[in-house]
């Protein structure tokens, strides 16, 4: 089995590039710099199995990163570049991360990573850009509190040019540390190897068919710490002979410009980036006339929005359709779509070559085509566990299974997901756990129950928080003292937008919080 970086070497177009910032990357610059990055991490003493924190949005040097670590057998931390210093800290002493990257744009205050423990590196806009170089080295020396002996992205390179690494990585290595709700909605640590990232490319590949011209880009707009953009939107475009367009953060305005100014032909998203799309009129433009096809996946994707984008790709006569899939960090980000030969409406598709789905009952065993139960899945993507243990993995007709969490049926082969069981939330994209910010709000001494749920408001996913309390306290106290201890200690999704106050909870029949109630009467 090959590892992640064979791939890019075997498949990638070395005369193709990786558009940045507006800055066109050439592609065998991108793996030059692989090469160097692996080297330095080498003269930094790092050996196989050893992790290195991603601490970075989609941007070159993650995706640098990501190809070094596969080629020592170093394992990737990819970790959301938002998430507050206090939660860093307890993932990388969980992961035993030894060096840390980050990003200068997002990490204003830098002294707060000294307490860490790790070897820091800066990474920086400025790094692969050319003609507002100095505007974005600029900004990073002064946008933040900066120090000065912390090792910079480009000294690394720097201190690897010329220090010749051998390929140590296996296919079945462990590559990457991936964050998900798990399969119960309770915060976990995905193992995947290198096996589950080539495994998905190569059923992309069998279902796609892509013939590949020079010229011809895949536009990323999902982040990079997403099982679904990293594997599915940057390592199997690349490996495919695809140039990149990478958007690091969504922004409507920018997306329709490089849809017109680049050929894109593939383009995976999630089902708000083009709602928003919808609603500001952007998508609707000729860039679409070069699109081959739209993945949507990573939260519920309605059929009438499906119809709307397709009518809009239709008026531009390319046979683009949006085809909706299935798919779980657990499973490296897809495994279930639909394509040119099996569509079905109202349908997620199909599994992916190699792949399996099964509808399972309360004993395990398949029910009839139909019938909703479990969805269980197998495949080329199935991860090796879950770093902290109680995996949902079952052994069965010697397969590796997952128990998905998610209710659905099947219909002569095709997936309909019914309802999804665990509880995090998706919003912009980004995994939200409603059990972290109950455990953050009850903090408050004034809150004696919490129950934090989702709320769709002119189709946007927000966090509403309800509170029970154990005295008086005025009610714009308590929303901001609420707000106040999530912003300090949660990432800025996760942060309530919305705060009432009850008298009591309702119940289930067996005593526990309804928080399916709650969500129906917000």
């Amino acid at each position: 089995m090959s590892t992640c970086y064979e791939y890019l070497l075997t498949g990638c177009d070395r005369d193709g590039e990786i558009v940045y910032y507006g800055h066109k990357l050439p592609i065998s610059c991108f793996v030059a710099d692989v090469e160097k990055l692996a080297g330095a991490f080498v003269t930094l003493g790092l050996k196989k199995g050893d992790v290195v924190t991603l601490y970075l949005p989609s941007c070159p040097q993650s995706l640098a990163a990501f190809y070094a670590c596969s080629k020592l057998g170093l394992v990737a931390n990819v970790i959301h570049p938002l998430v507050p210093v206090n939660l860093l800290s307890e993932n990388l002493k969980k992961t035993h991360s030894k060096v840390l990257l980050f990003y200068d744009a997002t990490v204003k205050d830098e002294k707060p990573l000294l307490t860490l423990n790790q070897t820091l590196v800066r990474c920086s806009i400025a790094d692969y850009v050319t003609v507002r170089k100095p505007v974005f080295a600029l900004y990073s020396h002064f946008s933040g509190k900066r120090l000065p002996k912390i090792a910079t992205y480009r000294q690394l390179l720097r201190q690897g040019n010329g220090v010749v690494t051998e390929i140590v990585g296996k296919g079945d290595d462990l590559l990457c540390y991936m964050h998900s709700g798990g399969t119960s909605g309770q915060p976990k640590i995905v193992k995947l190897t290198n096996a589950a990232f080539n495994g998905v490319c190569d059923g992309m590949k069998a279902m796609y068919h892509p013939e590949v011209k020079h010229g011809e880009y895949q536009l990323a707009t999902l982040p990079v710490f997403h099982a679904y953009g990293l594997c599915s939107a940057m390592h199997g475009p690349l490996w495919v002979g695809y140039s990149l367009v990478i958007v690091p953060k969504f922004d409507t305005k920018t997306v329709k410009k490089y849809l017109k100014k680049y050929k894109i032909r593939g383009w995976s998203v999630v089902p708000a980036m083009l709602k928003k799309m919808l609603a500001d009129g952007t998508l609707d433009n000729s860039g679409l006339a070069d699109l081959d096809v739209i993945w949507c996946g990573g939260d519920v994707c309605e059929e009438n929005l499906v119809e709307r984008v397709n009518a809009i790709l239709n008026k531009y006569g390319t046979r683009a359709q949006l085809m909706r899939g299935y798919g779980l960090t657990e499973m490296c980000g897809v495994c279930i779509v639909n394509n040119y030969d099996y569509y079905r409406k109202e349908s997620c598709g199909r599994p992916m070559p190699g792949g399996f789905v099964e509808i399972w009952g309360d004993d395990g065993n398949a029910v009839a085509d139909g019938e909703i139960g479990e969805i269980a899945v197998t495949g080329g993507g199935v991860m090796s566990g879950y770093l902290d243990g109680d995996d949902c993995l079952v052994a069965k007709d010697g397969k590796t299974w997952v128990k998905t969490g998610d209710m659905g049926c099947l219909d002569d082969g095709y997936l309909r997901v019914v309802d999804r069981k665990k509880r995090s939330l998706k919003i912009a994209a980004v995994n939200v756990f409603p059990a972290q910010i109950e455990a953050c709000v009850a903090k408050l001494d004034f809150v004696a129950e919490t129950c934090a749920v989702g709320v769709r408001v002119d189709g946007k996913q927000f966090v509403k928080v309800f509170v029970t309390l154990n005295r008086q306290v005025a009610p714009e106290r308590v929303r901001q003292e609420i707000t106040d201890i999530c912003k300090a200690n949660l990432m800025p999704y996760a942060v309530p937008y919305f705060v009432e106050v009850l008298d009591r909870m309702p119940r289930t029949d067996f005593g526990k919080i309804d928080y399916k109630k709650l969500e129906l009467n917000s």
